[in-house]
């Protein structure tokens, strides 16, 4: 009886014995699990995210904004809508760009500028979309067609027609030259600078100062570079430039603005909006798409709306 007693105490304190030794292990089991669940809801979580940002970026980059400016000046008599493009890198809207050419069309535009940049170098010859979209916002009003880059560098390094093409097509396309629309009573100088800052004082400084005599008529500039408004257009007096080129900032952080323009680095302060910079006001599209590996995320395809009124 009293080793029965002996094995069953013995019995007793090995099962103590496993119990305590096997404690530390569950407890380190546990904790195991609980991080491996923690790190399943992170990744969970993370994809999602990545799934809604996706989703959001493809259908957000083929919904076109419409963005309203209002302008006042005493050289014009007339109320005066200008509706700028810019930045299209051949990227269609709707079968043959209809719902784009659809949506300009019911804005009722006076004049429609193109800020250039509506083709990609790399693909010189391939602006067939371009001439057909250009001529159909043509009948809506008159175009003015102001180079980007990406047409100079296409014609400069590769031939392109893309100048010449478009010009046939009836557009008034600007390649350091001025025309001359009267709406109404009022008269606006329309001129198209190509050069970029670096280059103005070679190529486009001559031509560009005898665009701007006269003080009478309103002076529309349409310069793709909005970097030409950081020193080198500044002191000229220009009723209204518009630009493109910066592509809003690529990606757009909430009550920050863009992230990163390809001349002027990150955080760009000329990559959309409007600007009173010196004696000129400039307004800078944020395009309608993208010609880098960047994508613009945060950042809808903008149609900028501009009604030029009287004080």
């Amino acid at each position: 009886m009293a080793d029965l007693e002996e094995k069953r105490a013995g019995a007793e304190e090995r099962r103590a014995k496993r119990k305590r030794l096997a404690k530390p292990k569950m407890e380190w089991l546990n904790k195991a699990s609980l991080g491996k669940k923690i790190m399943t809801v992170v990744l969970a979580v993370i994809a999602i995210f990545i799934v809604y940002l996706t989703i959001a970026t493809v259908i957000g980059n083929n919904m076109l904004q419409k963005t309203f400016y209002q302008v006042k000046s005493n050289k014009v008599t007339d109320n005066i809508r200008v509706i700028c493009i810019a930045d299209q890198h051949l990227k269609e809207f709707g079968y043959n760009n209809e719902n784009l050419i659809r949506e300009i069309s019911k804005l009722k535009p006076d004049i429609i500028a193109i800020a250039g940049d509506m083709n990609i170098e790399s693909q010189p010859d391939n602006y067939a979309s371009i001439v057909d979209e250009c001529k159909e916002l043509n009948k809506v009003a008159p175009v003015y067609y102001s180079l980007g880059n990406h047409e100079i560098d296409a014609m400069l390094f590769s031939g392109s027609n893309i100048y010449k093409d478009i010009k046939a097509a009836g557009v008034k396309i600007l390649n350091n030259e001025q025309e001359t629309v009267t709406i109404g009573s009022t008269n606006v100088d329309v001129i198209g600078l190509t050069q970029r800052p670096d280059e103005f004082n070679k190529y486009g400084k001559e031509f560009f100062e005898k665009a701007m005599e006269g003080k009478n008529n309103f002076k529309l500039v349409l310069t793709h570079y909005p970097e030409n408004f950081m020193g080198t257009l500044n002191d000229y007096p220009i009723d209204l430039a518009l630009s493109g080129h910066a592509h809003g900032g690529q990606i757009r952080l909430p009550w920050i603005g863009g992230l990163y323009a390809a001349d002027q680095g990150f955080f760009p302060k000329l990559c959309d909006g409007y600007h009173e910079i010196g004696n000129s006001r400039l307004i800078i599209t944020r395009g309608l798409s993208t010609s880098g590996w960047m994508p613009r995320i945060n950042n809808r395809p903008e149609i900028a709306i501009i009604d030029l009124g009287w004080y």
